[in-house]
């Protein structure tokens, strides 16, 4: 199987950012979700976005990923703006993104949930699919191939056959997964991908996460509320509080923020 990878746009001459949200701010009617946002996200680095519950975090991701437009303020994604753009051009340039809620096809097989995110990139038009032409039968048999492929080297390929809600939760979430980098991207957002999983399931997802991101040369930012996955894996954090960037560094920085204190804890120390 070809590593997903060679439809999205390359990096940017002079090694600039894969991310990049300036100024970004967002209302819903007289509400402010959040304001004057700025942070970047480096090709290839593996990023978190944490903060307390309502402080912006999924509307960061729904902002990057077309379902709201910035009520003020830029995104930009290897050097080109795609702030406002549909969520399917977004997806076609190379991002992808899990939801907090598990979001398969639970009726589908394991095999066909991945088997789907092929869809949108099949080399056939639409009469060469009505009619079943050998082209379409070629591109089915590849996307078959690439699929089983992609799941027996995560190690849900004797799971091919199965209904995707009899997945243990744990697997469940790693199909979610797979299917997002099935859609060929270069930036995979997560969201919550470790909610709900108990310690050993959250040890499984960790070495899952940082060798898809191995193996496909991804850039991930995902939002977490489990320190020890964030802590752990990322080494670059967002910490959003009521709707604004309280700080933004490397792991051991954050920590030790008086701010991020504050927010979490409720005092500063």
């Amino acid at each position: 199987m070809t590593a997903p990878g060679n439809l999205k746009l390359p990096p940017q001459a002079g090694g600039g950012a894969a991310l990049e949200l300036k100024d970004v701010t967002h209302h819903f009617g007289g509400l402010r979700a959040l304001s004057g946002v700025n942070f970047a996200v480096a090709p290839g680095e593996l990023a978190g976005i944490i903060g307390p519950n309502g402080a912006g975090k999924t509307t960061v991701f729904n902002l990057i990923t077309g379902v709201y437009k910035p009520s003020i303020g830029k995104i930009i994604f290897h050097g080109r703006e795609i702030t406002g753009m549909r969520s399917s051009n977004i997806t076609e340039l190379g991002i992808a993104r899990t939801f907090q809620n598990i979001r398969l096809f639970k009726e589908l097989t394991v095999l066909d949930n991945v088997r789907a995110a092929h869809y949108a990139r099949m080399k056939v038009n639409p009469l060469e699919a009505l009619f079943h032409s050998g082209r379409h039968r070629s591109e089915e048999k590849r996307v078959t191939e690439e699929s089983r492929d992609l799941l027996e080297r995560f190690g849900l390929g004797g799971s091919a056959g199965e209904i995707s809600k009899n997945l243990p939760y744990g697997s469940q979430r790693r199909l979610e997964i797979l299917r997002a980098a099935a859609t060929n991207p270069s930036l995979i957002l997560l969201d919550e991908p470790a909610a709900g999983m108990h310690p050993g399931e959250v040890e499984q997802l960790m070495s899952f996460i940082l060798e898809l991101k191995k193996q496909f040369s991804l850039t991930v930012l995902l939002i977490e509320h489990q320190m020890r996955l964030v802590m752990g894996m990322c080494s670059h954090i967002v910490v959003l509080d009521f709707g604004m960037v309280i700080a933004d560094g490397g792991p051991q920085q954050v920590r030790s923020d008086a701010g991020v204190m504050k927010a979490y804890m409720g005092s500063a120390k």
